[in-house]
């Protein structure tokens, strides 16, 4: 299975969070299309109302392999954690940047 990221955008607030730590409580939300196509495409937000308010979307592809099959909920799990991950770098890019 090969994931790609084609676009992102954040929208957050214009002051920078002033403590080093950053936990954040993430609503979220993924919807795919295509789903009985090898090429699956998805967008996915996420939502933090608590110490930063934010809302976060990535939207890209999933290339399935020759012998694998789309499961919604595993793909799910995955297209989660790595839009998390990249949200995490574009945080610690940005805080410094006006």
């Amino acid at each position: 299975m090969e994931i790609t990221v084609e676009k992102i955008a954040m929208i957050r607030e214009n002051y920078n969070p002033k403590n080093t730590s950053l936990n954040l409580d993430i609503d979220w939300s993924v919807e795919y299309m295509d789903t009985d196509q090898r090429d699956v495409r998805y967008d996915i937000v996420l939502r933090s109302n608590d110490h930063l308010n934010l809302n976060f979307k990535i939207g890209g592809l999933i290339r399935l392999g020759d012998l694998e099959e789309f499961v919604q909920q595993d793909c799910s799990q995955i297209v989660f954690h790595h839009a998390c991950s990249i949200l995490m770098d574009v945080i610690s890019l940005t805080r410094q940047s006006n």
